[in-house]
């Protein structure tokens, strides 16, 4: 009887024993076993630093939910934000729900992960796969994408023919001005600075004192006297250039006046420069005559204003007549 029961025992501990693989692989087999994996890098050959593109794309499975974690960002590689697509059967866009979840209904779905990627090691460079987790009936498995590998050359690497670099070539010389005589022309340029100083030294010695060109002032009287016959010898009024000829008359009496009377300014208008000469030692019938032909001007040089060829010669004879009476009387008599 006691043999029996051990018997017993032992066959249901063999029962037992054999019973449990085979449920794991039936857990497993509903768990990630069912969905497709696959993991792309774009482009898989790539230099230090340029930006990538890592796809995680998973497809099948039956129902539940299917959340991604974010990958730490540091050291070699540096992460961006990351971009899901979730997808039906039928194409139909999937919402997320709480905490991160899409759902799943079957073989059709497929979820579909893009993150910017930056590798900053050279070389064959392992990407480690996405991390994630699948929910069903109240169990939730966790598993990860595959490894994928991205080849990751220098910044310039050694066969890039289109790269402007190129090995250097010896023997080099040195640049030029390492090699000119740097204290040889220190030199020269003092030894000639020094003949220079002693040679004008010399010539003050010789040639004495230069006396400074003086220039005599001219009467500005005289000077009036020789603009207007100037001006009077290119006939303007002849060809009918009445307002040029108003100008240079304009011009003439306002110097004159400047220099004789002191009381105008250079760039008075006309009210202001008349103003100005009320205070001067001017005649009343003058200061008349001197208002009466610059508002004449005026009218001639701004507003057209019609007039003659002997309109214009009176007025000339009109500063003629001022600037002689302010002109010294030697001077007078050779104008």
């Amino acid at each position: 009887m006691s043999r029996a029961i051990v018997a017993l025992v032992l066959l249901a501990t063999l029962g037992s024993a054999g019973l449990a693989p085979a449920q794991e692989e039936r857990a497993a087999a509903a768990g990630p076993r069912r969905l497709a994996l696959r993991v792309a890098v774009s482009p898989s050959t790539t230099r230090l630093g340029e930006p990538l593109v890592y796809s995680g794309i998973v497809t099948g499975g039956g129902p539940g939910a299917l959340r991604v974690f974010p990958p730490d960002s540091g050291g070699d590689l540096d992460w961006g934000a990351a971009r899901i697509r979730a997808r039906g059967p039928g194409g139909e866009p999937r919402r997320p729900g709480a905490g991160g979840w899409y759902p799943t209904s079957g073989p059709g779905d497929s979820f579909v992960v893009e993150m910017p990627l930056r590798v900053f090691r050279t070389g064959v460079v392992s990407v480690p796969g996405l991390r994630l987790e699948l929910s069903r009936g109240g169990a939730v498995t966790e598993f990860t994408l595959p490894t994928a590998q991205v080849f990751v050359a220098p910044v310039i690497p050694a066969g890039d023919t289109a790269a402007s670099l190129r090995p250097l070539r010896g023997p080099f010389t040195a640049p030029w001005w390492e090699r000119v005589p740097w204290r040889l022309v220190a030199a020269g340029l003092l030894a000639l600075a020094a003949g220079l100083l002693v040679l004008r030294r010399l010539r003050r010695r010789r040639g004495g004192p230069v006396p400074a060109h003086v220039v005599e002032a001219k009467d500005p009287a005289l000077e009036a006297l020789e603009a207007l016959q100037a001006l009077r010898g290119l006939h303007l009024p002849e060809h009918g250039r009445f307002a040029e000829h108003a100008f240079h008359l304009t011009r003439i009496l306002r110097r004159l006046l400047e220099a004789t009377e002191g009381t105008p300014r250079p760039g008075d208008s006309t009210p202001e420069l008349l103003r100005h000469l009320e205070a001067a030692r001017l005649a009343p019938a003058d200061l008349e005559r001197l208002a009466s032909l610059l508002a004449a001007w005026d009218r001639v040089k701004f507003a057209r204003a019609a007039t003659t060829p002997e309109e214009a010669r009176r007025a000339e004879d009109a500063v003629e007549d001022l600037a002689r009476r302010r002109a010294p009387a030697a001077g007078r008599e050779a104008a």
